[in-house]
């Protein structure tokens, strides 16, 4: 399944590569990846569907913890793999081709 890469899953994806082990929870991956609830379920539904991602729920007592049990999300190798291809493919896509005259230019001299 071919993962449509969004700003926001961009971002998530690299929030997960950073530690590709590393498993999060809906509010953490938001904050991780500055993306809204609205943009962020979405996505990882895709994700999960793709294989990804997998997504399961917190083995806790919510009684004893507090809180009710969140649902937690890590990346698979699969995901991982297929999310460093898809984001160096991106990057190669979108970067100006060197024939470009902005390419050849440093950056403007300040005070013109």
């Amino acid at each position: 399944m071919d993962i449509k890469l969004t700003p926001a899953v961009v971002r998530m994806l690299q929030a997960f590569l950073k530690d590709p082990g590393h498993v999060y929870y809906g509010t953490e991956l938001m904050e991780a990846a500055r993306v809204s609830s609205g943009s962020l379920y979405p996505a990882l539904a895709r994700l999960e569907r793709a294989g990804w991602v997998v997504g399961e729920d917190e083995d806790i007592d919510p009684r004893v913890e507090g809180r009710p049990a969140r649902r937690l999300y890590r990346m698979t190798g699969e995901g991982e793999r297929s999310a460093h291809v898809a984001l160096v493919e991106l990057s190669d896509s979108v970067r100006p081709p060197q024939t470009s005259p902005g390419w050849l230019l440093g950056p403007e001299p300040k005070g013109i």
